[in-house]
């Protein structure tokens, strides 16, 4: 690496020099606008200065945000955070935070622009929960460029979440809809038994599975015995790597589920189709592995994995499916509030509907704490409602005769 040269640009002044070649190519940092020679020739020292100590060209108060989250990215978040969370971080810049604040320079992120930018999100309608996490990842990065004094203060520790009692702010979350019975017996008819969304939606139906959980799920998480479907990862996608890969549950909910005995049924039946199926294709029959890195592959890396969801030739029915599914329910159907969460949504509630205990229901369908549990339990059906009448007419009707 040479030294820094300077040369004259029209009125200006422009220092440059070479930094590490790139795929084999030479490479210049440069930067013109100088008025003077010795002012072009001071900065450029420091410039390569600062290149060498650190590997970045550019000062770190001059920096954009965007190459900062690329920098905090492959410095922190590539050796600290588990894969799933990093798509999840990926997923936050890509949609949120790069195309509102990339272009700023990690210096001009004040309170008062972060805080804008939180409100705008709230005011476009997105839930209380998204907001909380675009908040945290903000937190995180700039957190981090305080410990590598790149900023002396983190602006985000004077940003707040809009008071979910605002009632400018609309949300732009899908109500949960509970599918009624003749629906339900429409949607399992067009989608039969054989067909390839069939398993994960009677799986999202009776078992109240959420859509990663239920595309993850391996023949060896089902006891035949017993009854029962252990939930232990789900299955997602990571969009930079183009590989489905396992990971946790959400909210780490692993739980062991009993499975009514129609479904059991279903699933005897599926797994007798699959090992006709293995044998008739012999070594044409796709087979699917998980290295350590918890990747789905049919290469052979890794230990072998038995998947309930695969085609006839063994190929996996990924949860993409759904996309093309919802389309027809939607269109065909005739039944656009349709989508793979209400099916879980009928499940919790028909639970609810039949007296189930709150904590039976939140254990089975895996949810954080039991506040989310309940509101299933004031999603009032109109089976609830005619219970509810019911029992108000005897509690005053007893009342009453007591009285006589």
């Amino acid at each position: 690496m040479g030294e820094v040269a300077v040369l004259k640009r029209g009125q200006y002044w422009q220092y440059r020099f070479e930094c590490a070649k790139i795929d084999g190519g030479r490479k210049r940092i440069s930067k013109s606008g100088f008025k003077t020679k010795a002012d072009a020739l001071a900065a450029g020292n420091r410039a390569m200065t600062e290149y060498n100590d650190a590997g970045l060209h550019f000062s770190p108060s001059e920096i954009s945000f965007n190459d900062y989250l690329d920098y905090w990215m492959g410095t922190y978040c590539m050796v600290n955070l588990k894969e799933s969370t990093i798509a999840n971080y990926l997923k936050i810049f890509r949609l949120h935070i790069v195309p509102a604040l990339g272009l700023y320079k990690l210096k001009a992120l004040t309170p008062a622009v972060l805080q804008r930018f939180i409100n705008n999100r709230a005011q476009a309608g997105y839930s209380r929960v998204t907001l909380s996490v675009i908040k945290g990842v903000l937190t995180g990065s700039l957190s981090f460029a305080v410990k590598q004094e790149m900023i002396r203060h983190n602006p985000m520790n004077n940003v707040k979440l809009p008071s979910p009692r605002n009632e400018q702010i609309r949300s732009r979350a899908k109500p949960h809809v509970f599918i009624p019975p003749h629906r339900i017996t429409e949607i399992f008819e067009r989608f039969s038994e054989g067909s390839s969304p069939h398993l994960a939606m009677m799986l999202g139906y009776k078992a109240g599975l959420r859509l990663g959980e239920a595309f993850g799920c391996t023949w060896d998480d089902i006891s035949f015995k017993n009854n029962t479907l252990r939930v232990n990862q789900q299955i997602q996608w990571d969009d930079k790597l183009k590989v489905w890969y396992f990971s946790a549950p959400k909210y780490n909910s692993y739980r062991t589920i009993t499975l009514d005995q129609e479904c059991m049924e279903l699933l005897k039946r599926e797994k007798d189709r699959q090992d006709k199926a293995r044998a008739y294709y012999a070594e044409h029959y796709t087979t699917w592995s998980v290295n350590d890195k918890r990747h789905l592959n049919s290469n052979g890396d890794g230990e072998p994995v038995s998947l309930l969801n695969v085609r006839e030739n063994g190929t996996f029915i990924a949860p993409r499916v759904m996309q093309h599914t919802s389309g027809i329910i939607h269109h065909d159907m005739k039944y656009p509030e349709f989508d793979f969460h209400s099916l879980r949504h009928t499940h919790a509630t028909m639970l609810a509907e039949n007296e189930a205990p709150p904590k039976y229901v939140q254990d089975r369908l895996g949810h954080k704490n039991l506040h989310i549990t309940m509101k299933v339990y004031l999603h009032l059906t109109e089976k609830m409602v005619e219970r509810g009448d019911v029992v108000l007419q005897q509690m005053f009707s007893a009342r009453s005769t007591q009285n006589d």
